[in-house]
């Protein structure tokens, strides 16, 4: 297949007025620390982020801050009986953390500590919550989305609940809890200039979001991240549909390593099988390196990636069809499916 010369979607728009700050060289750079530095995103590796990003400002000021972003006086109150609303401690994996949170003390007072993994789903994050704040799934699912601080780009939740371990004071109510994650967002797409650098790259800041959501979904590793991205704007730059499984999963509601050829086929404008370009909106709630890889994918004129061994994660990139073809037979091989 040959090489398109345009510019695709994805890549830098030159600019005279806007220097660039952070290039392709400063995202390999960016990534290359992180491999040596961080375990990566599943299977019990963490997440980075909260080890670079300063914590949040101290109790007090913290639900000031909460109060002006979600705009309610009464909210204000009951964050502020909370006490320990928001509060932010360093990124634990699922193989730290119990999978219902716990009770821990923190001063006098106990709180519960909830912990999101990267690449849930909304309902699968909502869920999780319940279990560990001890607040019932209704409660949390009755939130109205427009009051807890979403970015004005934002179509719902899906995406914008930051991965990362929280703790909870009694009395933290369903809209607080959801509200404390969506800053975390805000926090680092600001430090991450990702409305910024989606613009530079043609893309809206939704976009972005999407594309880092579908790269978090895919069974890779952290440093498979830039790659992914890559491969996901050179389809999209030939107008090539993206035929992403994580998508229609995502359609069908379920979790699985395979699809089989009906599944494909589901009607869904999630479903980038039938569908071109981008789903609607994010598929998942993505962490701050793929949110990273979407911002600065890596160089790169692949068009098709196979996770060929999903138990060791090992991701191989390809710009030939029938490569693409053989790395299939070998993740089937793998798998013991035909």
């Amino acid at each position: 297949m040959g090489r398109d010369t345009t510019r695709a979607r994805g890549e830098d728009r030159p600019s005279r007025e806007v220097p660039q700050r952070r290039g392709d060289e400063a995202a390999e750079k960016s990534s290359g620390e992180e491999n040596r530095s961080a375990k990566g995103d599943r299977g019990g590796e963490g997440d980075d982020e909260a080890d670079t990003l300063p914590l949040p400002v101290g109790r007090r000021e913290g639900v000031r801050r909460a109060a002006v972003v979600i705009g309610g006086l009464t909210l204000f109150a009951l964050v502020l009986a909370a006490a320990a609303y928001g509060l932010l401690k360093p990124y634990l994996s699922p193989d730290e953390q119990p999978e219902d949170g716990g009770a821990v003390a923190s001063g006098a007072q106990p709180v519960r500590r909830i912990t999101l993994p990267e690449g849930l789903r909304l309902d699968e994050a909502l869920r999780r919550i319940s279990k560990q704040a001890g607040v019932p799934l209704a409660d949390l699912r009755a939130v109205d989305s427009r009051q807890v601080g979403l970015p004005d780009y934002a179509r719902g939740l899906e995406g914008f609940l930051f991965p990362a371990t929280y703790e909870a004071g009694n009395g933290t109510t369903a809209r607080g809890l959801l509200a404390a994650m969506v800053q975390r967002f805000a926090t680092v797409a600001d430090r991450l200039d990702l409305e910024e650098r989606a613009a530079r790259m043609d893309l809206t800041p939704l976009e972005a979001v999407t594309v880092a959501s579908i790269v978090q979904a895919e069974p890779g590793r952290a440093a498979d991240y830039p790659k992914i991205a890559r491969v996901i704007y050179n389809r999209l730059g030939r107008d090539l549909p993206l035929r992403i499984d994580s998508t229609a999963l995502y359609a069908l509601g379920k979790r699985a390593t395979r699809l089989s050829p009906g599944e494909t086929k589901v009607g869904s404008p999630y479903n980038t099988y039938t569908r071109r370009g981008l789903p609607p909106g994010p598929i998942s709630n993505p962490g701050v390196r793929a949110l990273r890889a979407a911002l600065h994918p890596a160089k790169g004129g692949w068009y098709w990636f196979v996770t060929t061994n999903p138990t060791h994660r090992i991701t191989k990139f390809t710009d030939k069809e029938s490569e693409f073809v053989r790395y299939r037979e070998e993740l089937n091989e793998n798998l013991g499916t035909n």
